[in-house]
């Protein structure tokens, strides 16, 4: 184990980053699922809103490198064919 100040620092860095970046996964994941919910119970209203802020937050864990910019464009990409789906589906019935 690290001794000095500087050495314990270096230790808890990458600890405290890979903290931040679960956290930031963790709340993308539940705003994709609460996106994904309202399409399927047919609230489009709520599916915007939810899809919006999934959204917003994917780009600002590129922009601050939590995810690769390929990750975050295939997730958007994902994320918003889905909501289409389930807005047809909900129209068609």
């Amino acid at each position: 184990m690290a001794r000095n100040r500087s050495a314990l620092k270096y230790h808890r860095q990458p600890e405290e980053a890979r903290a931040a970046n679960r956290a930031r996964k963790s709340t993308i994941r539940t705003f994709t699922k609460k996106a994904v919910n309202a399409a399927e119970v047919g609230d489009a209203e709520g599916a915007a809103k939810f899809h919006k802020v999934a959204t917003s937050l994917i780009d600002k864990a590129t922009k601050g490198s939590t995810l690769h910019k390929r990750t975050a464009a295939r997730r958007k990409s994902r994320l918003t064919k889905r909501l289409n789906k389930l807005q047809a589906e909900a129209k068609a019935e």
